[in-house]
C-alpha cells in the first residue's frame, strides 16, 4: 500500500575540538559571563547586560559555571560555550542565546558535565543544547527558535546511552530540523509535557519535529504539535527502534494536538506504545500519498511491536491508521471487559482518504487487527456494510489480514481527547468516577454510577454530575 520512508538517525560520535577556544583551568573557579568577560583571551567581551562570544569557551571539569538572569549572549558562527564541570542554568530572568548577527551560525551550548543540570527560562534563537551529560537535564520555560542545525539534526540533542530527560512548558518554532531528537542507538527516556512545537523542519528534509528512539520510558503528554503545509517532509513525532534494541521499550502519546504535518504520529518497530486522545487532524502535505500521510502509522514488519490505540479523534489525515505488521494491534477489543486486552476503542475517524476514497483504517499487513468499539463519522450509519467501505483489509485483498470492527459505537463518544470546536478550536472533556478514577468516555462507566464530567474550551471551564443509566 505504500512505501516506508524511514526516518534518518545518525549515529552519535565524539566532535573534534575547535580551535581558537578558551579552557578554564579546572581548579575550582565558579564561572560567569561577566567573568569570562573580565578575563583575558577568553574572546568574550560585554556591553551592559549583552556579552558577545567571538570564540570558544570551554568550563573545564572541577570549574562551574552559573549563568545570570537577564542577560544576552552573542555568539559568532560555529562558537560554542562547553561546559564540563558543574552548571546552574536557572535564570530568574530569560536570558537569550543568540547569533551576532543574522549572517552568523552559533552552535550554541554544549554539555559534557556529570552532574545533572536544570535549564530555565533559557531563550535559544539561531542556536541550539547538545547534551551528552551522564546525568541528563531538566529543561523548562525554555524556547528555541531558528535553529540553524549547526548544532546537530535537532534543536535540542540528546545524549548519552541511558541519561534521562523532561522537558516541560517549552516551545520549538521554525527550527532548520527536528526541534527534539537523540541517536538511533542510544535509549535516553524522556518525558515531554506541555510543549509546543510550531513548524520546525524548515530545511525541509526526512526529519519530523520530535524525533525520538525507543527507551525505557518515552512519555509525550499534552503538547501541540503544529506543522506547515509547505514542508512536506516533515513528519510530527516518531518514535524509532532502527537498531533492533530490546527490553524493556515503552512509548505513550497521551493528549496532543496534532495538525497540518506531514503525517502525524509513527511509531517504528520494537516497543510497548500506547496512542491515547489525541487529536490527530489534516496530516496530508505528503506530494505522494504512497510515502506518508497516515494520521498514525504502525510500522514493525519484524513483528515486535505492540501497539494500543484508544480515544484519539483522527480526521481529514491522507490515512486515518496504516497497521504494517506488528505483534499485536489493538485499536478497541471490547469482547471480554475483564481481559487483561480489553480496550473501549473509542477512537472517532472522519475522512480520511486519498484519491477520492476514504481510509480511515488499512491493514497492510497479515495480522488480524481488532477495532471494535469505534465511531466511523465518515459512514452514515454504524453498520458493517457501511464501516467496510472505509476499512481496508482481507476482504479488498485476500494476502492481508482481518480487520474485526463490529460492534461499532452508535453515536459519537465524548472522550477525553480534545475534539475540535468552530467557536474555540479546542474542546477537551474529561470523565472521573466521584473517587477520582478517569476513565475513558461515559461509555465506560457501570450502570447506575455518578461520573463527574469536566468540558474546558480554553476559555471556561464547566463541571457537571452524570448519573450513567
Amino acid at each position: 500500500m505504500r512505501k516506508i520512508l524511514l526516518t534518518a538517525l545518525t549515529l552519535m560520535t565524539a566532535l573534534a575540538a575547535m580551535a581558537d577556544s578558551f579552557k578554564t583551568s579546572g581548579d575550582g573557579t565558579t564561572w560567569t559571563m561577566t567573568r569570562l568577560a573580565q578575563t583575558e583571551g577568553t574572546g568574550v567581551t560585554c556591553d551592559g547586560v549583552t556579552f558577545t562570544m567571538a570564540s570558544d569557551v570551554e568550563i573545564a571539569e572541577g570549574d562551574a559555571f552559573a549563568i545570570e538572569s537577564g542577560i544576552t549572549v552573542m555568539m559568532g558562527g560555529g562558537v560554542r560555550l562547553t561546559v564540563s564541570g558543574q552548571a546552574d542554568f536557572r535564570a530568574t530572568e530569560r536570558v537569550l542565546f543568540t547569533a551576532a548577527d543574522e549572517l552568523e551560525q552559533p552552535y550554541g551550548i554544549f554539555m559534557d558535565n556529570t552532574e545533572r543540570v536544570t535549564f530555565q527560562n533559557i531563550d535559544f534563537e539561531y542556536a541550539g543544547l547538545r547534551n551528552f551529560s551522564s546525568a541528563g537535564a531538566d529543561i523548562t520555560g525554555c524556547s528555541f527558535t531558528r535553529h540553524n542545525g549547526i548544532s546537530g539534526t535537532s534543536a535540542l540533542s540528546m545524549g548519552t546511552d541511558g541519561t534521562s530527560f523532561t522537558i516541560t512548558e517549552c516551545t520549538f518554532t521554525e527550527c532548520a530540523k527536528s526541534a527534539i531528537g537523540g541517536a538511533a542507538n542510544y535509549r535516553n527516556p524522556v518525558t515531554i509535557t506541555g510543549c509546543t512545537f510550531t513548524a520546525n523542519g524548515t530545511a525541509n528534509t526526512n526529519t519530523p519535529q520530535i524525533n525520538l528512539t525507543t527507551a525505557e520510558n518515552i512519555i509525550i503528554k499534552d503538547c501541540r504539535i503544529y506543522g506547515a503545509p509547505e514542508h512536506t517532509m516533515v513528519g510530527g513525532i516518531v518514535v524509532s527502534n532502527l537498531v533492533g534494541l530490546t527490553g524493556t521499550l515503552n512509548t505513550i502519546i497521551e493528549d496532543c494536538e496534532i495538525r497540518n504535518n506531514r503525517f502525524g504520529v509513527a511509531t517504528y518497530c520494537e516497543q510497548t506504545a500506547t496512542i491515547k486522545n489525541n487529536v490527530i487532524v489534516s496530516n496530508k502535505y505528503e506530494v505522494n500519498a504512497m510515502n506518508g500521510g497516515s494520521g498514525i502509522n504502525i510500522y514493525d514488519p519484524y513483528m515486535t511491536q505492540t501497539t494500543t490505540v484508544t480515544g484519539n479523534y483522527i480526521e481529514d489525515n491522507l490515512w486515518g491508521i496504516t497497521v504494517i505488521g506488528g505483534r499485536s494491534v489493538n485499536i478497541g477489543k471490547t469482547e471480554d471487559p475483564t481481559a487483561d486486552d480489553y480496550n473501549p476503542g473509542l477512537n472517532v475517524f472522519l475522512n480520511n482518504g486519498n484519491g477520492g476514497i476514504t481510509y480511515d483504517l488499512y491493514n497492510n499487513s497479515s495480522n488480524t487487527v481488532y477495532a471494535q468499539g469505534n465511531y466511523w463519522k465518515s459512514v452514515a450509519s454504524q453498520t458493517q456494510e457501511n464501516i467496510e467501505s472505509v476499512v481496508f483489509h482481507k476482504n479488498d485483498d485476500p494476502k492481508l489480514g482481518e480487520v474485526i470492527f463490529m460492534p461499532a459505537l452508535d453515536e459519537e463518544p465524548t472522550s477525553i481527547g480534545c475534539i475540535p470546536s468552530i467557536t474555540t478550536g479546542c474542546v477537551r472533556t474529561e470523565v472521573y468516577t466521584l473517587d477520582g478514577m478517569r476513565l475513558g468516555s461515559i461509555a465506560e462507566a457501570r450502570r447506575g454510577t455518578i461520573c463527574v464530567v469536566k468540558t474546558t474550551d480554553g476559555r471556561h471551564t464547566t463541571v457537571r454530575k452524570v448519573a450513567v443509566k
